[in-house]
């Protein structure tokens, strides 16, 4: 009995562990690089136009964290609006395939976060274009709207 509960304990620690590498690291805030230089990453799950689910990593700035202070919750709902608006251009919303990569900086200048995401779409002739959207948000992480209140994608 002692020898199945200790092989039984045994492999569910195996489990836990083997599923533990990507798993748990959608949605997290992941630093890939050191202290002294640092890489930031977060993984999202996407939906295409066909409805078929994908990965998405965003490379984040290392401004965004460091100088703008904003949290692991504020960057996911960032990233996760960059996923949601990302086919805000296409025409056939339908054929839209997002990338696996997409990006998240800080423009100094104009004192904007951007998420940039990238894709394919078909046009009217069934072509696949590449397809570029990118998301700006104030520095505190809200979406800037134009007039009308609609984002200002562009």
């Amino acid at each position: 009995m002692r020898k199945l509960l200790f092989i039984g304990t045994m492999l569910l620690g195996i489990a836990a562990c083997s599923g533990s590498g990507s798993g748990s690291e959608i949605g997290a805030l992941v630093n890939r690089g050191s202290e002294n230089s640092p890489r930031y990453y977060m993984t999202l799950e996407a939906e295409d136009g066909d409805k078929t689910k994908k990965k998405v990593e965003f490379m984040i700035d290392k401004l965004i964290i460091k100088e703008l202070k904003l949290n692991e919750a504020k960057i996911r709902e960032i990233c996760d609006d960059g996923i949601r608006y990302a086919d805000w251009n296409v025409k056939f919303k339908p054929t839209y395939k997002s990338s696996e990569t997409a990006s998240l900086f800080y423009d100094k200048e104009t004192k904007r976060i951007k998420a940039m995401m990238s894709g394919t779409a078909e046009n009217a002739y069934g072509v696949p274009d590449n397809i570029y959207t990118f998301i700006p948000f104030n520095i505190k992480g809200k979406m800037i709207e134009d007039k009308d209140g609609l984002p200002e994608i562009y």
